[in-house]
């Protein structure tokens, strides 16, 4: 494989997060050169990212704008999708991925002269296909991000085929950034041995932003015990916040609000000692440099799929039934930010600057209503992020942990027998909740769970047969259309039954909607084709049924052993 083709429209967090993707593919095929095609407004962090070998950009911004404005003509429109178009295809690609999910690059990556696809493409009648079992995966999360146990990095990861090949994002600041970094330092008075701490007060939208005034007190904590600077980071449009803070905090930051490149951020990130922020695009530009970051997560930020990518970074979110929320919720009480106060947040402070936090999850008081993560590479290759507070483990955390050893099943990096591995890992994984003996009501709904998955199991079976008998009768030399047509009519409330299944049940929707998404994505026209990829799609979602029934039966006898062993105790 040669030629690799990435099309990524999306922000600049979301590139960075591209990088192990890009690292995986270079080092599982020697020599390969890869092209990303991107949104013309996100070029400058290209810049740092040493995979890349060809840039292709896109202005998205002026094209939505032509597109909406009717003194821009339709056939204007069109030439310079045309162009694009032929700026990509000067070469042809052995593979293509897509993590866009938008129509127009759906469009472009059916146009695209390639070998392969990954990713949101359409068919020859323009209807959607989702090509590659992972990309549907990464599709799925959204209406089910309760139960989804990966990280976006290593969805990534998956789709493109690849092993983990480092420990997490990649970005380089050049040296002419880093130079320019210490002369922006040295014209405030701050030398690179001061102790800097960076915070980041905007996101992309209001609702994900944490009080200025309690960072404004948080601030004021770091500089009183550690004598640290405090440097404010963001785009030209946050400058009111970093006016906001000068107001209301008792110590005067040093303020780069706007005031730098993409590579003299970065070149600054690296200096600090630490980077307090709301989910950001700077937040992942911390962590590609190496410094230690601590992530206020509030409203829909889902921080296990987009938080900090690496070893030992800190995420302080809510921990209230609704958080995090829908897309499409307009809270009008975000009491998800209120109960997060600087004196908690401090705490994370000291144990990231110190590493003596052993005294965190002691002091209950702060902890009302909010729980810290920390996030790790589990045994899998994978991220993770690991509650320091015992709490009640929901249904959602429990299936999310089942789901985790599932997919690890389905990728061939688990095997159903091998049942010492399943043991350890749901032992592990489950013993970071609270504790055992607290655990054993719950073992009565999850046995009732599994007679609902043995039901899911048989209506699959029930499709797969009937798809097979389709099959038999595709390859005769004579078809019996009556025949075919009488069979046809049952797989249809088979399928409906399927999918009452996955709307009544909400632990299994993930099985159900893959299933929707694979038959969306059938390809070919002749009847045989057709009956045996059905037949592999059925076939698909009993051998996922069965392996999760075998988790649910493994986690059920660790709750009742460790019940019983409490008990005795």
């Amino acid at each position: 494989m040669k030629e690799i083709l990435i099309i990524n429209f999306t922000r600049m967090g979301d590139l960075l997060q591209t990088t192990p993707l890009m690292a995986g593919l270079k080092a599982k095929h020697h020599g390969s050169r890869i092209t990303l095609l991107i949104n013309s407004a996100f070029k400058e962090i290209c810049r740092g990212i040493p995979f890349i070998d060809e840039l292709i950009e896109f202005d998205m911004k002026d094209y939505r704008k032509r597109v909406l404005e009717k003194k821009y003509s339709m056939v204007g429109n069109y030439r310079l999708i045309e162009d694009l178009i032929h700026r990509i295809n000067k070469k042809e690609y052995d593979l293509t991925i897509n993590i866009t999910h938008s129509p127009i690059s759906a469009i472009l990556t059916a146009l695209i002269r390639t070998k392969e696809v990954r990713g949101f493409s359409m068919d020859s009648e323009g209807h959607r296909v989702i090509k590659h079992p992972w990309m549907r995966y990464f599709f799925n999360v959204i209406p089910n991000r309760n139960y989804n146990p990966f990280h976006i990095v290593d969805m990534y990861l998956k789709i493109g085929d690849v092993n983990p090949v480092t420990r997490g994002l990649i970005y380089d600041p050049s040296r002419e950034d880093e130079e320019k970094a210490l002369l922006l330092l040295q014209h405030r008075g701050i030398s690179k041995g001061d102790m800097m701490v960076g915070f980041h007060l905007g996101a992309s939208k209001s609702e994900k932003t944490w009080p200025v005034s309690s960072y404004a007190e948080l601030a004021g904590m770091i500089a009183g015990a550690f004598g640290a600077k405090i440097l404010l980071f963001g785009s030209p449009g946050e400058a009111d916040l970093a006016g906001q803070f000068e107001v209301n905090s008792q110590v005067r930051p040093v303020n780069f609000v706007g005031k730098t490149s993409v590579g003299e951020l970065a070149a600054l990130l690296r200096m600090c000692r630490l980077f307090i922020s709301n989910d950001t695009g700077p937040l992942h530009i911390a962590t590609s440099v190496g410094t230690k970051v601590v992530d206020i997560s509030t409203a829909n930020v889902n921080f296990m799929e987009t938080g900090p990518y690496g070893e030992g970074h800190y995420v302080i979110q809510a921990d209230l039934p609704c958080v995090p929320c829908g897309f499409d919720v307009q809270c009008r009480d975000m009491v998800c930010k209120t109960f997060i106060k600087p004196s908690a947040v401090f705490e994370i402070v000291k144990d990231a600057i110190t590493g003596k936090g052993d005294g965190i999850i002691d002091q209950q008081t702060l902890w009302n209503s909010v729980q810290v993560y920390k996030s790790h590479f589990k045994d899998d290759g994978y991220v993770g992020f690991e509650p320091l507070i015992k709490r009640n483990m929901s249904s959602e955390t429990f299936y999310r942990i089942l789901y985790r050893q599932l997919w690890n099943m389905e990728a061939g990096l688990l095997l159903p027998d091998d049942t010492d591995r399943i043991h350890d890992r749901l032992c592990v994984e489950m013993s970071r909740y609270r504790r055992f003996e607290d655990l054993h009501e719950m073992i009565s709904p999850i046995r009732r769970e599994l007679d609902i998955l043995a039901d899911l199991t048989d209506k699959a079976e029930e499709g797969l047969y009937l798809v097979s008998l389709i099959g038999e009768e595709a390859v005769r030399d004579k078809l019996d259309i009556m025949r075919i047509k009488e069979i046809w009519h049952k797989v249809g409330p088979v399928d409906k039954e399927i999918e009452l299944i996955g709307h009544a049940n909400p632990f299994l929707r993930p099985l159900i909607l893959l299933f929707n998404y694979a038959r969306e994505a059938m390809e070919g026209n002749d009847l045989r084709t057709i009956a045996v990829s059905s037949g592999t799609i059925y076939g698909e979602l009993i051998k996922s049924s069965r392996n999760m029934r075998h988790l649910i039966k493994a986690a059920i006898q660790i709750l009742e052993t460790e019940s019983t062993v409490s008990a005795v105790k």
